[in-house]
């Protein structure tokens, strides 16, 4: 369960990481006056997936936290 939860939070990393390389980029073309490209590389909504994902798998890191102490306090007593 530990090692499930741990892959979530390297994910929940990776994902932050790749939303701040993909907004660096559009900020980057914005100022060049790039819309075209930003629109063609669709990072808007590529943006938004990655925020979306990174909210779902800090969910699931949540649950699954809560579900391990349960199954912890049931064998304690």
């Amino acid at each position: 369960m530990e090692q499930m939860i741990n892959g979530y939070k390297q994910s929940c990393l990776m994902a932050k990481n790749r939303i701040l390389e993909l907004t660096q980029q559009r900020n980057e073309l914005r100022k060049q006056g790039e819309n075209e490209k930003i629109e063609e590389l669709d990072l808007e909504r590529r943006i938004r997936l990655l925020y979306s994902e990174h909210s779902q798998m800090q969910e699931i890191i949540l649950h699954l936290t809560a579900y391990m102490r349960r199954v912890e306090q049931r064998a304690e007593t």
